[in-house]
């Protein structure tokens, strides 16, 4: 499917994966990975390379370091009380936080985060990098599209003042690009997606639809500048006027989805296979803003907002109370009210391989000064959690003829969005292990390997399927898995993903290259009724399976037919998993190059491949015998 976009496709904002809607992750440092993420003893081995990160700059612009906002957005010290942003005692009371309460204050929470690693986070950059060594002749305006997403605050203020930008033929922007190597040096491009950009963001994110990183910040002359929106009517100005030269003022906006919108929409320009130049197309690279306004919970609908459910903590619930900022000393100010309902800024998704990244290589990635050991552990098993509330896996019509074992498996959709959703690296699987009454194994499929991939990737991965051309007449078909709805042998696995298509509708893993969906079979969410949608968001592949969204429940049903030998002997015993992983195999592979940053991706994942992360389960018995 093809879509046209009439304003152009310069205009457009390229972000890849890496931001809130979910990378998969692992700890397991001593697996190696298959592919161009092989690490031999031989091969160069090239490490991460950021300097230390540096948690106070200067001012630049409208623009604050995240560390002078957390001067005062900052929990009460431990004892205290009232305490402020910490977590609450059960046994005492549920709705205000404890003097020995976790620290859940926006700048302790948000440090830790996907947001605040937007640039630092090595399979976006690779992945940037490798789009630019594709098309070289359009590096610089790459580089700017992606970094306005990724280090909004520095781009912006390069792009308000004229500084740091760069004029070459490779950049489409007539006032210059915003290039990596600069972002590189400039703290406020490292900060990734800071408080002092999304809370300056103005409210014309409500008066049209915002995507695709053309959100509005104003410069410092124009007579908003340095007004801070948040979500609470009526905020005491004065202290952070003092303290930091901002004034705060209630935004409607702030706690509305549209506002995510902003970058969390995306369309991406095609370009021409042949010509490698733009044919007026884009393709939606991630559009859980617009999955979300046509599902159960979107506007017209239960109205759950993307910060109801990506700033929450399970121990946090609505009705909890808390004021939101201590004085510059340190101490609790009685006068100052209690807010409710309280957004924690640990801003989950499904980033776990990042943060389990970032905990890894913590000093080589230049976090070392910001992060203390076993901060981004705890923040990847929250993602964790909240991962496994996305789906449920429901087994029904289980029976055993003596010969054939039959039943039915229905994955749920318990998201606002497609699961998965975001970047097209991204896959889910339903993997399903038969055993008889004497523990023999009768049925194995879909359970990865120790390196978490699946029989069908090694030839996924091959010198074929990865060519960056293809040459003419290419069957794409063996180059991924068709939308299963009825499992009869292992090979049979069910997976959930967005296949790129090119041009010349052969699969292709270059984004830029990006102009159809050869395959969408992900699960849409409640409410999804296809004859109601933009074409860029309908499925595709999803031919001849009755039951794929069935009455719009955000669901699909796969019919599992198994024959069983004669040698085995009931009841037996079905485990069944569905599983994620956010860079498959294909896209691991596909970031491959000779920029360092490609390089440092190379090494990370040869030791930290992307993993399964566990969404659901489902345990049963069948063929038991009275």
């Amino acid at each position: 499917m093809k879509t046209k976009l009439a304003n152009g496709w310069p205009q457009l904002r390229l972000i890849v994966a890496g931001v809130i809607l979910a990378l998969a992750g692992c700890t397991d440092g001593d697996s190696v990975a298959t592919g161009n993420g092989d690490a031999d003893d031989d091969d160069e081995v090239v490490m991460p390379s950021l300097t230390t990160q540096i948690e106070h700059w200067e001012q630049t612009g409208v623009f604050l370091a995240a560390a002078d906002c957390g001067q005062c957005h900052t929990a009460s010290e431990p004892g205290d009380d009232p305490a402020v942003m910490r977590t609450p005692d059960p046994l005492v009371s549920e709705n205000q936080p404890s003097p020995d309460g976790q620290d859940i204050s926006p700048f302790y929470d948000w440090k830790s985060s996907v947001m605040a690693n937007a640039f630092t986070d090595p399979y976006f950059r690779a992945v940037m990098m490798h789009e630019t060594e594709v098309f070289p002749h359009l590096a610089g305006f790459i580089e700017d599209t992606c970094l306005t997403c990724h280090s909004p605050m520095a781009r912006t203020h390069a792009h308000q003042t004229g500084v740091s930008l760069v004029q070459d033929e490779s950049c489409l922007l007539e006032d210059g690009c915003y290039r990596a190597d600069q972002a590189l040096e400039d703290p406020s491009a490292r900060e990734g997606i800071s408080c002092t950009a999304c809370h300056q963001i103005t409210d014309s994110v409500l008066d049209e639809y915002v995507h695709s990183g053309d959100y509005e910040i104003v410069d410092e002359n124009h007579p908003d500048a340095f007004t801070i929106y948040g979500p609470y009517q009526n905020p005491r100005g004065q202290a952070m006027q003092n303290q930091v030269g901002f004034t705060p003022e209630f935004g409607m906006h702030m706690g509305d989805s549209r506002h995510c919108a902003s970058c969390h929409d995306l369309y991406t320009p095609t370009l021409d296979m042949v010509t490698d130049e733009p044919n007026g197309e884009v393709f939606p690279e991630q559009t859980p803003y617009t999955e979300w306004t046509f599902s159960d919970l979107g506007p017209d609908g239960a109205n759950v907002s993307c910060q109801q459910c990506h700033m929450a903590r399970a121990e946090i619930s609505d009705s909890f109370q808390t004021r939101i900022a201590v004085m510059a000393n340190g101490g609790v100010n009685l006068n100052w009210p209690e807010r409710s309902p309280y957004f924690p800024h640990v801003m989950v998704g499904g980033n776990t391989w990042l943060l389990d990244t970032l905990e890894l290589f913590r000093e080589e990635l230049g976090r070392a000064d910001i992060n203390e050991e076993g901060e981004f552990a705890a923040t990847a098993e929250l993602t964790r959690e909240f991962l496994k509330t996305s789906a449920d896996l429901v087994p029904a019509n289980a029976s055993y003829s003596g010969t054939e074992l039959e039943f039915d498996l229905t994955i749920t959709n318990n998201t606002g969005h497609k699961l998965p959703t975001s970047f097209p690296s991204r896959r889910i699987w339903v993997a399903t292990r038969v055993t008889d009454s004497a523990g023999a194994v009768v049925f194995d499929s879909g359970f990865p390997d120790e390196n978490y991939q699946l029989p069908m990737d090694a030839a996924f991965t091959s010198d074929a399927c990865m060519a960056i051309k293809k040459p003419e007449g290419f069957d794409s078909s063996a180059c991924y898995q068709p939308h299963i709805n009825r499992v009869t042998a292992p090979e049979d696995i069910p997976i959930y993903e967005v296949v790129m298509g090119s041009t010349t509708n052969a699969i292709t893993h270059v984004l830029l290259y990006a102009s159809t969906s050869l395959k969408d079979n992900r699960i849409p969410p409640g409410g999804f009724d296809a004859s109601d949608v933009p074409p860029e968001i309908l499925p595709e592949g999803v031919d001849g399976d009755a039951d794929f969204n069935l009455n719009n429940a955000g669901q699909d049903t796969i019919a599992y037919q198994l024959p069983i030998p004669e040698s085995a002997v009931p009841p037996f015993s079905v485990e069944s998993t569905l599983y994620y992983q956010s860079i498959r195999p294909t896209f691991v592979d596909a970031a491959h190059g000779e920029h360092p940053w490609i390089r440092e991706f190379e090494t990370i994942v040869s030791v930290n491949p992307p993993p399964a992360e566990v969404l659901a389960a489902a345990t049963f018995i069948v063929g038991d015998i009275d």
